[in-house]
């Protein structure tokens, strides 16, 4: 089943109701994540730019653990989640799928450590990355080798749920070392650790999936769909430091009953520098790169090709109609 977590249908956009000129008349979308980000930048679509491409109604977006069930089940036609994910359902191929734009474009690098811990002497420690078959395992142990450590010298401790889960466990004395967020940088100082490795990599971490099938007949809503969401990111990240229509924005959400946290607001250039992808690409490279994670973590088979599973054609026009560079352009 479909199991909802939040089901917000949007209000007050540009285009209230009635009939449409795309193949399908409204933007139904699950993702797997419900933080103020993450709809903030959906709502920002629906308010200022779907309606003007075609679509009649406002938007209908839920977000939930089974994003992918309610694409392959019709209760969506995209959706967008994390892409070991996407990956993974791509390998299995019950349901094609294209993979048809960049959601988040940047993968934050972030190792803690824990009171006490000497960040020279790692070796047998108790460390996470998450749950077994979680991408920042793949992530803490690059981070070792790129700070001389063997990662088989240390001990790995699975811990499921989020990186919030992992720096509580390690607060509380279960961990040595852990793979974190940028956010984590003051709740972990404030217990008296520290971060040993903060960097951030272009990886396509997050991103936007349709079938094949609805791709093939409905290509007109998809792309207008992907000229939509990197419209709202262009416009959402004018000016400098990212603040000329951060207050606009905010206001759109406001309007549709969602409040951002004090937080949700620190957070604000971190998401556009350093997170969003904003033109809704990324390199070639980037993929590339993303494709071998995938073999060696067996989110996939060694002889997986991604080509084989993205359409960027929407993606290339949409950016061209905004007086963007393509990127990666059609693959």
């Amino acid at each position: 089943m479909f199991s909802l977590v939040l089901l917000v249908t949007a209000c007050g956009g540009d285009d209230e109701g009635g009939e449409g000129e795309l193949s399908l008349n409204q933007v139904r979308m699950a993702m797997d994540g419900d933080d103020y980000m993450n709809q903030l930048a959906w709502m920002v679509a629906d308010e200022r730019n779907w309606g003007d491409l075609g679509f009649g109604e406002a938007a209908d977006v839920v977000a939930s653990d089974e994003y992918l069930a309610g694409l392959f089940g019709g209760d969506v036609w995209v959706a967008q989640g994390e892409s070991d994910v996407i990956w993974s359902a791509m390998a299995e191929g019950s349901i094609p799928m294209k993979v048809i734009g960049v959601d988040k474009g940047q993968e934050a690098w972030f190792l803690g450590i824990a009171e006490g811990v000497d960040p020279e002497n790692l070796e047998g420690l108790r460390i996470s990355g998450g749950a077994a078959g979680d991408r920042n395992i793949t992530v803490a142990r690059k981070m070792l080798e790129e700070m001389g450590v063997d990662p088989d010298s240390m001990e790995w401790i699975s811990i499921d749920g989020s990186s919030d889960d992992r720096l509580n466990a390690m607060i509380a004395g279960q961990l040595d070392v852990a793979a974190l967020q940028p956010r984590h940088l003051l709740p972990l100082a404030d217990a008296s650790g520290q971060m040993i490795f903060e960097e951030y990599r272009e990886v396509p971490q997050e991103v936007w999936v349709v079938t094949e099938k609805t791709l093939e007949e409905n290509r007109d809503a998809v792309c207008a769909y992907v000229e939509g969401r990197i419209a709202a990111k262009q416009w959402a990240s004018e000016g400098d430091d990212y603040q000329d229509n951060k207050d606009a924005a905010v206001a759109i959400t406001e309007d549709r009953g969602l409040e951002p946290s004090e937080g949700d607001l620190e957070e604000w250039v971190a998401e556009m520098e350093h997170n969003w992808s904003l033109d809704g690409g990324a390199t070639e490279e980037a993929f590339e790169q993303w494709n071998v994670d995938m073999i060696d973590n067996e989110n996939v088979p060694a002889d997986f090709d991604w080509r084989e599973h993205v359409d960027f054609s929407c993606l290339t026009e949409a950016q061209e109609n905004l007086g963007l560079e393509p990127n990666p352009g059609d693959i």
